[in-house]
């Protein structure tokens, strides 16, 4: 039985006046409506009661979720091992696995799993409730993987504005809804067939960039390969790579890390390049690189025939330069997706875009290095490591995605208070004896219900009734009386003792 928040009681400071410094449309609404308030010296959102309410709503939500998925909750204090010292002493045998451990802490829930030795990460389950949960409650969501430094992730986001909290760049695809971040991760393109030309020698002064390289040849940039050069460091090592990617990408530094097992990574600068005997910069290419130098080619470089590269000469590029002819390197995904190029999803140019991360995944663990007796025995007693994975759902952002726009109701499932009950002061004691009951009701069929049992004038409580966004409204005009409004739409009369019915029939829920 749900209990319902008395609006005398409860501390609701609504108003029409948005917050000073704060652009974030989510936070925006739920600061009008009394949910949240925020620090702009701390850059820290206060949540008040409503807010409070929300986000037990969305922890309790997942929970009902992960628990019967098989997540174990524990406390530990979230650090950066995580849940690990729990699993290094709890995880005896193999027949403790699949194991899943579950942290809900201050802004998000953590999940961690430790999965048998040679299988695959676990998370997918997870993910997939998660997903289901806030689908099911009418968000709209973008699922991609990326290439992270650590290896792969998927993400779960919502679209957002540049100015969101947390907000990713990103490419988003009109014409089939895909959503993904810059570094999302990309399949190679089918190449036509094309027969070899010669490899030719021609002169380009000035040509330091591929749009005055095209100006010069009159060739279109994807018929041109960049080779942009990078200093790496991995355990004490530095190394000069050369990256080849297609005239008309860029590199995503977060995948030539990825691909190089990790390692940073920036842009090399001159002085790099001429240690590495590399001094021609601008009109540098794959074919004659000093063999101190690791070269990585993009998917997008691989199996192509007749392109325009540098010559590592000066003031000169090379035409007909073909893939397994003239030059070949280990092949990766490391290009960035850029605004115009191919969905990944149907084929059409992505734009440019925002999106909020509200959860993410990947397999393995970052702290994992420092708990090296963390492993289990099978039935014959022979030790194997589990295979790990984490995972972060991030309560703040969703509380904030969930808060919409504008003046728009929440969704049901996730607003601080599905249902407002509220007497009109023309239905006097009367009204006021129905809301209280019918809140009772409400509450014992499971609605989370806001009571407006103030004794003022309707008007400025019909106003806040919209800032505070309840999704279902209740009017009680008197004994037997109500009239209710779901989502925003026009108000329903509707007998009081029928209400719940009325609400389930509609599958409000």
């Amino acid at each position: 039985m749900e209990k319902a928040m008395k609006r005398t009681k409860t501390l609701i400071p609504a108003s029409k006046n948005p917050p000073a410094k704060v652009k974030d449309k989510g936070l925006i609404r739920l600061a009008r409506a009394g949910a949240a308030a925020f620090d702009a010296g701390s850059d820290r959102i206060l949540w008040l009661p409503l807010g409070v309410s929300l986000a037990g709503r969305i922890r309790s939500g997942l929970a009902a979720r992960f628990l019967p998925a098989g997540a174990q909750p524990v406390r530990c204090g979230t650090g950066e091992a995580g849940t690990l010292p729990v699993a290094v002493r709890a995880l005896k045998t193999g027949d403790q696995l699949p194991l899943c451990l579950m942290e809900d802490s201050a802004d998000s829930i953590l999940l961690e799993g430790f999965d048998p030795e040679g299988s695959m990460p676990g998370w997918a389950t997870f993910a997939e409730q998660l997903v289901a949960f806030l689908q099911e409650r009418g968000l709209d969501l973008s699922v991609f993987e990326e290439a992270s430094p650590g290896g792969e992730r998927t993400v779960v986001a919502c679209a957002c504005d540049a100015d969101a909290r947390g907000a990713m760049e990103a490419r988003y695809c009109g014409a089939c809804g895909w959503a993904g971040s810059v570094d999302a991760l990309l399949k190679p393109e089918a190449l036509p067939d094309e027969e070899e030309s010669p490899l030719q020698p021609v002169v380009t002064p000035g040509a330091t960039t591929i749009a005055e390289l095209c100006r010069q040849l009159g060739c279109a940039p994807e018929r041109t390969i960049k080779t942009m050069f990078y200093a790496t460091e991995q355990a004490g090592t530095k190394t000069i790579v050369a990256a080849l990617v297609r005239g008309d990408r860029a590199v995503s530094s977060a995948k030539l890390s990825r691909a190089l097992g990790g390692a940073s990574v920036r842009r090399a600068e001159t002085l790099d390049l001429k240690q590495a005997s590399c001094d021609v910069a601008g009109f540098l290419g794959p074919i004659g690189l000093p063999g101190t130098i690791r070269v990585i080619a993009d998917l997008s470089v691989q199996g192509t025939k007749n392109r325009v590269v540098g010559a590592n000469l000066p003031e000169t590029h090379l035409t007909g330069a073909c893939w397994g002819r003239d030059y070949e390197a280990p092949v990766a995904d490391i290009s960035a997706l850029e605004p115009g190029a191919p969905c990944p999803g149907c084929g059409k140019p992505v734009e440019k875009g925002w999106v909020r991360p509200v959860a993410s995944f990947r397999a393995g663990h970052p702290a994992l290095a420092a708990f090296p007796s963390l492993g289990y025995l099978d039935e014959n007693r022979k030790r194997h490591v589990p295979v790990a994975w984490n995972g972060r759902v991030l309560v703040e952002a969703l509380a904030l995605v969930s808060a919409g726009d504008g003046d728009a109701p929440f969704k049901i499932g996730l607003a601080p208070a599905d249902i407002l009950v509220l007497p009109l002061e023309a239905g006097g004691e009367a009204a006021r004896e129905a809301a209280e009951k019918t809140a009772e009701e409400l509450g014992k069929a499971g609605w989370v219900l806001l009571l407006d049992d103030r004794e003022t004038p309707d008007e400025p409580r019909l106003a806040e009734a919209v800032l505070t966004g309840c999704p279902v409204r209740v009017l009680v005009e008197g004994e037997g009386k109500a009239v209710v409004s779901v989502g925003g739409a026009p108000g329903e009369a509707v007998p009081l003792a029928e209400i719940a019915g009325v609400l389930e029939k509609r599958q409000v829920r």
